[in-house]
């Protein structure tokens, strides 16, 4: 299976099965966790399985004092508590679009004042260890709350839900790649050329078996005696156990002009972009073709980001 997209095309089908709404990524929830994915050092049950029960069950996540936090969601900030006092010390409570009540406790400064309308993960406080009437009345965390559809005053301080199955997933940080190679090739005239990424090596992107992957690929052309344009493309190859091609399917061609500036030696610049999702055995290149004679490509820059999974 293989997902693309040309450049300035759109999406266009290559031969193996292509975006559809199965392969839509659905989210388990649609907050936002206030310092991003770390560590939680208490749980929402944990809280409640104290003895005696927590007073107010909510999700701990550990992080260093003065940590961003960020609002779950869109809404207004509706109370605000500047003092250290009790065991919350200082806190924040947010007020959903959705209707939901959500609390940050503990907190060591509040960036936002009651009435404040703010977005979903906008900075609106930062982390700390405040409670019982001192700056560090518990190890450094921050403590999230949910109420559905109610205040804690309406439904009770003891009667929060666990904040964690409310919580968008966060993205996974993708690799980045990157290389240049100093090509100096003089493309033939009409012809489709492979791209060279370096000395010898054509593969952008390869899954196996075993490992699929998903990605944003960009491929940058740095090309001299451009009066006409050159064309960019991408190829994929479909490969049999013993690593020989047995199928291939060409994504759609994005044409670059020559530039404007009619200067001698004027450089022209070109960019192919492509996300593309990669499963079983198959390899990504890419070609050229000169639309005028006498085109060097001077250098080619791949960029990509992706995951493996």
């Amino acid at each position: 299976m293989l997902i693309g997209a040309g450049a300035a095309l759109g999406a266009a089908a290559i031969g193996w099965d292509f975006v559809s709404p199965s392969l839509s990524a659905t989210a388990a929830g649609t907050y936002a966790r206030p310092c991003g994915d770390v560590r939680i050092s208490s749980t929402w049950q944990d809280h409640r399985n104290r003895n005696p029960p927590s007073g107010e069950p909510g999700t701990d996540y550990a992080v260093p004092i003065g940590t961003p936090v960020r609002a779950a969601a869109n809404g207004v900030i509706v109370d605000r508590k500047d003092t250290t006092t009790t065991a919350t010390g200082r806190y924040l409570a947010l007020r959903a679009d959705d209707g939901n009540y959500i609390r940050y406790l503990h907190l060591r400064s509040s960036a936002v004042l009651p009435g404040t309308r703010v977005v979903r993960g906008q900075i609106i406080a930062e982390s700390g260890a405040s409670g019982f009437g001192s700056e560090g009345g518990y190890g450094s965390h921050v403590h999230v709350s949910l109420w559905i559809g109610g205040t804690p005053l309406q439904l009770g301080f003891t009667n929060s839900v666990d904040f964690e199955n409310y919580v968008q997933p966060e993205d996974p940080v993708p690799t980045h790649q990157s290389t240049t190679y100093a090509w100096n090739g003089i493309l033939p005239l009409a012809t489709w050329t492979p791209i060279p990424v370096s000395a010898n090596f054509f593969s952008l992107a390869e899954s196996s078996s075993l490992a699929k992957e998903t990605g944003d690929l960009n491929i940058y052309i740095h090309a001299a005696g451009v009066t006409k344009g050159f064309q960019i493309r991408v190829i994929a190859e479909s490969l049999n156990g013993s690593g020989a091609v047995v199928d291939t399917a060409v994504q759609p061609s994005l044409e670059i002009p020559a530039t404007a500036d009619t200067a001698p030696n004027t450089p022209t610049f070109g960019v192919y972009t492509l996300p593309y999702f990669l499963s079983g055995r198959l390899r990504l290149y890419s070609q050229i073709r000169a639309l005028n004679a006498g085109i060097k490509v001077q250098r080619v820059t791949v960029k990509k980001n992706y995951w493996l999974s």
